[in-house]
């Protein structure tokens, strides 16, 4: 009996393992010889002025805009390497990589996850623009703040592939090959991990210590469970399972919106942690602290929202697909 259960265990991790891998590194890889190219001929620093003041408002050096830009337009993992290959990053304080990372959680995969949740409801304009306003603000005042009470100011301990400063054409290759097999350790741990947590019933403890925050959300049974699914397997799962409710109309479209408001700004909990980790963030200023804002951050814009005529509600943040849907029930 344990045989047989611990065969199962190893085929459904090898198998996830490969899928993850195989979709990630056809998005990684492009991605990586597209930021060289942009660095051959110049575009980084271009970007670098262009985000700069935006970073240093948040309290994180200029160079750091190459990374993050990476990460919205692909995710965490190729972020990552672009990171580990950025200038400077070994000076980074504790309270700057918690700053990098709290934007990363808020931001990464924007242009992807704003399609996912276009499809479930949640028009992609309002969804990119509601993103990258909450991790400018929240990492904006967690600047403020760090600065104010001069908090985590000692450097950061990182966890990633040493990369060349000043690498020739081969040895950037051989570095982007160390990188990628770096990454492929951290998807075959952390996949492990996750059906590990899967076995043991995460989930459950998750719903029940989500439920009463999900009620003053009014975020209804049927749309907070998805919420639950969002926050520990990410928001393609939640957003997959949200477009089908929605379309079978078991989730009304406004309570939808509200549930994937929340889990664009708070979701795959446990996985995207893991990666970020790697950088040597405060573990509770990136889950306790932006939960917290998170949440508050929600419940204001639900209010806001809900007191907004029909007209302008249902254009700025209903997609067409939920609009026609709505037009044809009415």
């Amino acid at each position: 009996m344990v045989e047989i259960f611990v065969a199962k265990f190893f085929k459904k991790v090898t198998n996830d393992v490969y899928v993850v891998s195989f979709e990630l590194f056809k998005i990684m890889i492009p991605t990586l010889i597209l930021v060289k190219i942009a660095e051959i001929y110049g575009l980084v620093g271009v970007l670098t002025n262009l985000f700069g003041p935006v970073m240093i408002m948040m309290g994180l050096p200029a160079e750091m805009a190459l990374a993050i830009t990476t990460t919205m337009l692909t995710n965490p993992y190729a972020g990552i390497i672009v990171l580990a290959s950025t200038p400077g990053i070994e000076e980074l304080t504790v309270a700057q990589t918690t700053i990098l990372a709290s934007f990363i959680l808020f931001t990464h995969s924007i242009i992807i996850e704003a399609a996912i949740s276009r499809q479930a409801g949640l028009s992609a304009g309002a969804t990119i623009i509601i993103r990258i306003f909450s991790g400018i603000l929240f990492c904006t005042l967690l600047n403020s703040v760090f600065s104010t009470f001069e908090l985590f100011n000692q450097i950061a301990v990182l966890n990633l592939p040493e990369m060349s400063a000043t690498p020739n054409l081969q040895q950037w290759i051989l570095d982007q090959i160390k990188g990628l097999i770096f990454i492929q350790i951290v998807i075959i741990v952390l996949i492990t991990l996750l059906e590990i947590l899967r076995i043991i019933g995460i989930e459950k403890i998750i719903r029940i210590c989500l439920s009463p925050f999900l009620r003053i959300l009014n975020i209804g049974q049927s749309a907070s469970t998805i919420v639950v699914v969002g926050l520990t397997l990410g928001l393609g799962f939640g957003g997959g399972l949200m477009i089908k409710d929605v379309k079978q109309g078991l989730v009304a479209p406004r309570s939808a919106v509200g549930a994937l408001i929340f889990i664009n700004l708070f979701h795959s909990l446990i996985e995207d942690t893991a990666i970020l980790l790697l950088i040597g963030p405060s573990l509770m200023t990136i889950i306790v602290i932006r939960g917290l804002f998170v949440f508050a951050l929600t419940f204001l814009l639900i209010k806001i929202f809900n007191n907004l005529p029909i007209d302008p509600y249902n254009k700025f943040l209903f997609s067409r697909s939920i609009r026609n849907l709505i037009k044809n029930l009415n």
